[in-house]
């Protein structure tokens, strides 16, 4: 898919909304536009409900929308991903419920609400416009951000522990708090609320290992490109395996865990293994490759009792424009300079279309045209939505009234489908800053 066939997929979008006599619903717009979240299923199982009832197999990339109750097992572990790249990771044995999600005109998240039951989350935010939020409530307490990354336990009886790694957490029981990085506060049933202490060393706790990992990493490296994956627990002489399709370049891995002692071996796409043995925690280490499959081989030397571990990987490959298919790694780009030279070579005049603002983890299109005196502008975000391509319409204008509301509460009849499946699994979407202008990725692979 080059430049020419993104600008005709979205086309494709463009007519499928304007057609079956949807141009014509025409009122006010509303405050936000409902955005569908999609699952992504790491480990089975995952069942997925309504209002925490009715189970049944989750199947990965579905669409989430408020009412959609997400179950993980005994080795389930999953995600629910927003359009604007927000994400919250779930533990196995939790239950968690959307009770909203909206977006603003622009594609920035309006509100998201989460109703977690029991279980361990990892929400990571992107900061949020002013009058935005993202709540995630437990039992008898509540935590609301605007940009951050936080955690919240919440037990079988009831009690709740939240820790913050980045930013600031409102948290809400009988008495209100605001948390910063590096703390955390327990709660009981009742709401009352302990006072902040630091975080406090949990070797079962993956989530406080994921963050350093992902902190580690970030330097030197293209902020889009990471992944952090999470392993089961592993005691002496067990080892576990995650994977990387790495786009090429300079790869950047850390290995996280709470003591002992694991090393870490990562298999390139040829085949060669590169090993540290490092005591020092993290274990750090770059390789230069190209693309394809890298292997992370975790394997616990001295762990008694076993314990939980995480692995980022991310890589240096430049904002630059350039396709990548080694037959099993996909690297799409299209860049503003792209789409521009696209558009002057078919001779289309008076259309305006463009890659807006940057992101980590998502991709906005703005469209604007005035054909034969009808003006029309949209804006559409592209996230991951795994295996699939997730794309949510936030903003359609029509000779300057808004009918965003009327379209989307269509587009699941019209499409069936929680996202766009292309030709690849799509691992990641996101949208940086090059010599060619503002440029959109999707990395995945076959």
């Amino acid at each position: 898919m080059g430049c020419l066939g993104c600008i005709g997929m979205f086309v494709v979008v463009l007519l499928l909304l304007v057609g079956g006599g949807w141009y014509f619903f025409v009122v006010q717009a509303q405050a936000g536009v409902a955005a569908p979240a999609a699952l992504v299923v790491f480990s089975a199982p995952v069942d997925v409900g309504k209002n925490d009832s009715g189970y049944r197999t989750a199947v990965p990339g579905e669409a989430l929308s408020a009412g959609s109750s997400v179950r993980t097992g005994h080795a389930g572990r999953a995600a629910i991903q927003f359009p604007d790249g927000s994400f919250i990771r779930m533990s196995s044995d939790t239950t968690l419920t959307v009770t909203s999600a909206q977006l603003n005109k622009d594609g920035t998240l309006q509100s998201a609400g989460l109703a977690q039951k029991v279980g361990r989350t990892l929400s990571n935010v992107q900061h949020l416009i002013s009058g935005s939020s993202f709540h995630v409530g437990g039992h008898s307490v509540s935590a609301e951000v605007r940009g951050t990354q936080f955690e919240v336990l919440v037990r079988a009886n009831g009690t709740n522990l939240i820790k913050v790694f980045d930013g600031s957490v409102k948290v809400a029981g009988t008495t209100t708090i605001t948390l910063v990085a590096g703390q955390e506060v327990d709660a009981d049933a009742n709401g009352r609320l302990s006072a902040p202490r630091s975080i406090q060393a949990d070797a079962q706790d993956p989530y406080p290992l994921a963050a350093q990992c992902a902190r580690t990493v970030s330097s030197g490296t293209t902020a889009g490109t990471t992944q952090t994956s999470m392993g089961d627990t592993i005691s002496t002489g067990q080892s576990s395996e995650v994977d990387y399709d790495s786009p090429g370049g300079l790869l950047s891995v850390a290995l996280c865990y709470p003591g002992s002692f694991m090393t870490l071996t990562i298999v390139d796409p040829n085949g060669s293994a590169h090993t540290s043995r490092q005591s020092s925690r993290p274990v750090q280490g770059t390789i230069n490759g190209p693309p394809g499959r890298y292997r992370a081989i975790v394997k616990a030397e001295d762990v008694a009792g076993g314990e939980p571990f995480a692995v980022s990987f991310a890589t240096n490959t430049p904002c630059v424009e350039g396709n990548v298919d080694s037959g099993g790694v996909v690297r799409q780009t299209v860049s503003n300079k792209q789409i521009a030279d696209a558009l002057s070579q078919s001779g289309a005049t008076g259309i305006s279309l463009e890659v807006l603002g940057t992101s980590p983890s998502s991709a906005r299109i703005y469209y604007s045209s005035d054909l034969g005196g009808t003006a029309i502008s949209w804006t559409i975000d592209f996230y991951a939505a795994t295996p699939n391509l997730g794309v949510i319409l936030t903003q359609l204008t029509v000779r300057g009234v808004n009918v965003t509301t009327q379209i989307v509460s269509r587009l699941p009849q019209a499409t069936g489908q929680p996202g766009v499946s292309i030709d690849f699994v799509v691992d990641r979407v996101y949208s940086c800053s090059g010599p060619g202008g503002i440029i959109m990725v999707i990395e995945g692979h076959r």
